[in-house]
């Protein structure tokens, strides 16, 4: 795509949004949609050799082994009893090349210490390298070299260009490596939490090892996601269609974003409806309630009910805090008066006895009896009163007595605060409760009044309507409407133009693809099918004797295994013809007569595969049987991985 035809995209998409086009430039610059679209040069992957290392243990013999395997092109079969290794040799690939295992069994990892996968990608040597600890990956590295033989001796002309030392590292090192050696992007889908979920080289990989005849899913491992189409699209390298799947994931994404902030909320325009009409509601009670008042001098009687039983409430306080108040003044007056008491009567005594001390009878004064010498001469040195003998008052009791008078007057002076204090609360609760009582009674007559109005039952009626109103209202959000991001309005303008892109060629592309898949289908021994259609979600429609067989899922397992390697074979023979990048051409599939498939349908199976990979540049198919005699005279004997003796391990 042009730089002139690029700025007709934006002006297509602004067309569509409505939006401006500077701004639709921008948002296509931000997703990165680039300027053309770059054909991706062709895929291919094949294995070409493995070696296990290791020291085994259990019934099928102990101690230490070391296998190479060297793999040719075309189809090549590991055969063997069941348990003998020829799985794993799958495996042992798919822990290279995929980065991380998939059904490597715990114990047979255990037993291996070195794993190496030696692989042509897009035809240069690359090799894979693991070191393995107590089942699980120590340590990888991937090495490239000039050609197989120096990547195999790991001699001159080799180079590591990614190494690990723990297992998480080699599967991102695998990941970053195949996806970019492969030219793929990595699968976008839209979570419904807003976020965007990558599927990466393993997603990928699914399709180089599908899984069993009894899994839903045509191509790939996983149905979720809509994956299988992403899958099929990339590998037919659709024009735009990685775009797509990107730009749509980014839609996806923003959509439910705005769903979920949107998911407790009434709709914008319906809750903007519900707010107009609430509005305008409580507008037409307010307009109606004051024209009355124009026509009557009382206010509405609800309202005055309302301040009358909240003054009443007002006056009630003001008089319960009126008698508390006047309760606190009699307390605080009469400890006044308590405290002036006792000072008085301090006071008096103090002048009493310097009055008494300061005389000098001769006699008592009740009886007159006169008062002796002897006493007299007590008096003076031992503080004995002559009259009474009582103790004297001295210097030292003095300043006691001085002490219990400041005492008292510090007393009366707090207690004379006290109760002016209270006498000052005691007054403003007595003005309150005045006050309150005329309000109260001013909004009595008030009442009465308004009860009497003609229009009593015309104002409650609209004062109704405006309570109904203001309660709608209150429940509705007062905030604006969302508005719609323009970027959002962008993005589906944008999904929409590049799927309006894809329809015109991917016509053709997928009628060539289903009529492909529908003739490798009858050659391996699916007969009765007439016609297969596939659409761009991976989705089959079959047709078997003319007549509609249903989809994918309805058939059954062996005929689903069938199917699977005739979708993988049909895009590299559409691919080859139209001279677009495709499926890298590697396919492994664990025992052909699996899934139901008998000896006959197997041999026919295997014929047709063979017949395929000589019409099909790249293909390699690996595969199992644990029937030794069926690749015998159809394969050559380099392309037999076979035991020393029937009964024994391959490795």
């Amino acid at each position: 795509m042009s730089a002139s035809q690029r700025q007709t995209l934006a002006e297509r998409v602004a067309a569509r949004s409505g939006v401006d086009a500077s701004l639709v430039e921008a948002v296509l610059a931000a997703h990165a949609v680039p300027d053309s679209h770059v054909p991706v040069m062709a895929r291919s992957l094949r294995v070409t050799r493995l070696r296990l290392r290791g020291t085994k243990a259990g019934p099928q013999g102990t101690g230490p082994f070391d296998a190479t395997f060297d793999i040719p092109t075309g189809v090549v079969m590991a055969v063997g009893a069941n348990l003998r290794g020829k799985t794993t040799l799958l495996e042992a690939i798919t822990l290279c090349l995929r980065g991380e295992p998939r059904e490597l069994q715990r114990d047979v990892a255990k037993w291996l210490s070195d794993v190496e996968c030696d692989t042509e990608i897009n035809g240069r040597p690359t090799g894979f390298r693991i070191v393995m600890r107590d089942g699980a990956i120590a340590e990888g590295s991937i090495v490239e070299a000039t050609d197989l033989a120096a990547l195999r001796s790991g001699g001159m002309g080799t180079k590591t260009v990614l190494a690990a030392a723990s297992a998480k590292e080699y599967a991102r090192a695998v990941d970053v490596f195949m996806l970019d050696r492969l030219s793929l992007e990595p699968l976008l889908a839209a979570l419904n939490t807003g976020g965007v979920q990558p599927h990466r080289w393993a997603s990928y990989f699914g399709a180089l090892y599908p899984p069993a005849g009894r899994e839903p899913v045509l191509i790939g491992e996983t149905a979720m996601a809509g994956l299988a189409g992403r899958l099929l699209t990339v590998f037919l390298d659709l024009p735009g269609a990685a775009l797509y799947t990107r730009v749509r994931a980014a839609r996806d994404a923003a959509r439910n974003r705005a769903k979920n902030a949107a998911a407790s909320r009434t709709s914008d325009t319906e809750r903007a409806d519900a707010r107009r009409a609430q509005l305008d509601a409580l507008q037409a009670a307010r307009t109606a309630l004051g024209e009355l008042a124009l026509r009557s001098a009382t206010r509405p009687a609800s309202a005055v009910a309302a301040d009358v039983t909240t003054l009443a409430g007002q006056l009630a306080d003001a008089e319960a805090a009126w008698t508390a108040a006047g309760a606190l003044h009699r307390q605080a007056r009469a400890a006044r008066q308590q405290d002036q008491r006792a000072l008085n009567d301090h006071r008096e005594s103090a002048v009493a006895r310097a009055l008494f001390h300061g005389l000098d009878p001769v006699a008592c004064p009740r009886c007159e009896a006169p008062v002796a010498t002897e006493r007299r001469a007590a008096e003076a040195h031992s503080h004995i009163c002559a009259v009474c003998t009582q103790p004297v008052t001295t210097d030292d009791d003095g300043e006691t007595e001085r002490e219990t008078q400041a005492a008292l007057e510090a007393a009366l002076d707090a207690s004379t605060r006290a109760a002016a204090a209270a006498l000052e609360a005691y007054e403003r609760a007595e003005e309150e409760v005045t006050k309150l009582s005329q309000r109260l009674t001013e909004a009595e007559v008030e009442l009465r009044e308004a009860r009497d109005a003609a229009t009593t039952d015309e104002r409650a009626s609209l004062e109704l309507a405006a309570a109904r109103a203001e309660g709608a209202l209150a429940v509705l959000p007062d905030d604006d409407p969302v508005l719609i991001d323009p970027a959002d309005t962008i993005l589906d303008a944008l999904v929409a133009e590049l799927e309006a892109d894809l329809v015109e060629p991917s016509r053709e592309l997928f009628e060539e693809l289903g009529a492909e898949i529908a003739t490798l289908a009858r050659e391996f021994g699916i007969e009765s099918v007439t016609e297969i259609r596939i659409d761009r979600a991976a989705r089959l429609k079959i047709w078997k004797g003319g007549a509609d067989a249903g989809g994918f899922t309805a058939q059954s397992p062996g005929e689903r295994l069938r199917l699977r390697i005739a979708t993988v074979l049909a895009l590299l023979r559409v691919g080859h013809r139209r001279g677009i990048a495709t499926h890298p051409g590697l396919l492994m599939l664990d025992s052909l007569k699996a899934e139901e498939v008998q000896d006959s349908d197997a041999a026919a199976l295997l014929d047709a595969l063979i017949r395929a990979a000589a019409e099909t540049p790249n293909l390699q198919v690996l595969t199992t049987s644990a029937d030794q005699s069926l690749p015998v005279g159809k394969l050559p004997a380099d392309a037999i991985i076979a035991p020393p003796a029937p009964d024994q391990p391959l490795w």
